[in-house]
């Protein structure tokens, strides 16, 4: 636990600051006022403050220039570390994006994952149309995707043969004759699609010139593959502008991607923030392609690197329409209601349609006050007055958690038509075990985080991002995961009030037990005037309390 004492060598000024337990970051901020917006954590006027101050044991603080210095130093810190007290954008995991390398001979690769060096374009919605125009680009400015390391390759691969890289591992190429070819590609990243069409046209009339029909009717269907890959994204604009089309509601925020006139993405995240926060975390925490303006229906006042504004033309109005529609149409998704169910019973093979479903995730502290939420939810709908929280002691073991719950659960009560256990493989046969035990049968499925894949007792399930089925089990799951930490917090911070006592010398069972007879809680004896409590405990005791506390 920090002490207070912590904040006499803070600085005013501008800046970010680290919570860490040991090694580990657990929360990032940032404040104008270093040492004020401390201050208030101190205050537990939160109870998030309370639990970080109390497992946080060392705070690290970093000075910037100015306001918008600190938020841009936190949106990156945030999406390095990933502290589990940050509020994080969920979905970004799901985008991929296009990587060039930085090496010497760069290779290009898809990916979602954004912790390698390099730069990075996107995100993209589609995987196929991102593959795709790899494919394509790869085909008509033949630069690297294989990852080898070039000085360990003897020959060249058939990408080389067919006419579709360079192969800058048996070649002495100048390194600027390859990277004109690197810079092409970010040219046509950034949206200059006009130039690639242009190109590939170039080299297909030039081999049609020379009478090189092979040649030039490769060029002719790689024109066409590009064309109709553009084309498949529905929004062609006449001019070329580089601009997102941004639109939120119900901690729900939906970019349009529009780059050379083209819409490229649809992206949605969902995270509890504000717009600016977002901003930020969206484009300097996931280092996202900066537009030359962001388009909003309403006017903010932000500070930001690229202009904020309301539609300006009538394409502007309608592609904000476009994304206002899509925002709709995903919230619409998100929602439990029985059509989703019912998909829910064929996707998963259920036995009956889960109109009822009880789910549970197992949370601790630093493996004490284990505990398991139990969250309930009738035809598509949460019903929080039969949520329940069950202690379990100081179980290490997640999958005995697991089992511990589903007995003491079902030992009293029906059962739902479907169990959802936040975990994979192991979770799941658990469940099923401690079912077993007690000859009892019901639909049991998990959900296993990283990929988002959903465990059924038979087999895998991968389904989209945006499918109905994945969103509703993701919305329970969010909510088993917020019911569990909420409760786990909750006992740490209780035995926390009473433990911080039996700290302070001189305060022994007698006078804890008087104080907090007398006050009720900490908070109460904190705030209690000095003279009361030199008049229960003593002048001296009562300054060693007071600066404890």
């Amino acid at each position: 636990m920090l002490k207070k004492t912590i904040l006499n060598h803070i600085s005013s000024k501008p800046g970010v600051y680290l919570f860490k337990k040991n090694n580990e970051i657990i929360y990032i901020g940032k404040a104008k006022n270093l040492k004020k917006r401390l201050t208030s954590h101190f205050a537990f006027r939160e109870e998030k403050s309370q639990l970080i101050i109390n497992e946080a044991n060392n705070l690290e603080t970093i000075i910037v220039t100015n306001e918008k210095e600190a938020l841009l130093l936190e949106a990156s810190l945030i999406y390095k570390h990933k502290p589990k007290y940050n509020v994080m954008l969920k979905g970004n995991e799901f985008y991929p994006y296009i990587r060039i390398s930085d090496d010497n001979y760069p290779y290009v690769e898809v990916t979602r994952n954004r912790k390698k060096d390099g730069i990075y374009f996107g995100p993209y919605t589609n995987i196929k149309f991102t593959k795709l125009l790899v494919e394509i680009l790869q085909k008509t400015l033949k630069f690297r995707t294989c990852k080898k390391d070039l000085s360990k390759i003897k020959k060249p691969c058939m990408f080389y043969h067919l006419g579709y890289c360079l192969a800058p591992c048996i070649q002495k190429l100048n390194i600027d004759e390859y990277s004109e070819s690197i810079n092409k590609l970010k040219s046509v990243l950034k949206g200059d699609f006009e130039f690639i069409k242009q190109y590939i046209e170039t080299k297909m009339n030039y081999h049609s010139k020379m009478l090189d029909f092979e040649n030039a009717i490769k060029y002719r269907d790689l024109l066409m593959s590009f064309e109709k890959l553009i084309g498949s994204q529905g929004v062609i604009l006449s001019d070329k502008r580089k601009v997102d089309y941004i639109v939120f509601e119900d901690n729900n925020y939906l970019i349009l991607k529009v780059r050379g006139g083209i819409l490229l993405s649809k992206l949605i995240y969902e995270a509890e923030i504000e717009f600016e926060e977002f901003l930020y975390q969206f484009y300097f925490g996931l280092k996202s392609e900066l537009p030359e303006r962001i388009v909003t229906k309403n006017n903010v006042k932000i500070d930001f690197e690229v202009p904020i504004s309301t539609p300006k033309d009538n394409n502007d109005q309608n592609i904000l329409k476009i994304a206002e529609e899509n925002l709709l149409d995903a919230l619409n998704k998100i929602k439990l209601n029985i059509e989703v169910l019912k998909q829910m019973k064929e996707i998963l093979n259920l036995s009956k349609i889960p109109r009822i479903i009880e789910g549970t995730d197992i949370s601790h502290r630093s493996g004490k006050y284990t505990v398991a939420s139990l969250i309930v939810f009738e035809n598509g709908k949460p019903r929080k007055e039969l949520y329940r929280r069950y202690k379990l002691g100081n179980i290490l073991n997640d999958y005995e958690s697991i089992k511990q719950l589903i007995l003491k659960r079902y030992s009293k009560h029906p059962l739902p038509d479907l169990i959802f256990v936040d975990g994979g493989k192991g979770q799941v046969n658990s469940a099923l075990e401690a079912l077993k035990e007690m000859n009892l049968n019901t639909n049991v499925v998990g959900l296993a985080k990283e990929a988002e894949t959903i465990i059924t007792p038979d087999k895998v399930i991968t389904l989209p991002y945006d499918h109905p089925v994945l969103r509703a089990l993701v919305q329970i799951r969010d909510e088993t995961h917020r019911v569990a930490n909420k409760f786990s917090g909750k006992l740490y911070l209780k035995n926390y009030r009473t433990k911080i006592l039996d700290e302070i010398p001189g305060i022994g069972p007698k006078r804890k037990k008087l104080l907090l007879k007398t006050y009720g809680s900490i908070e109460n004896i904190r705030n209690a005037p000095i003279d009361e409590l030199e008049k229960l405990i003593g002048k001296k005791l009562a300054n060693r309390l007071k600066e404890e506390l």
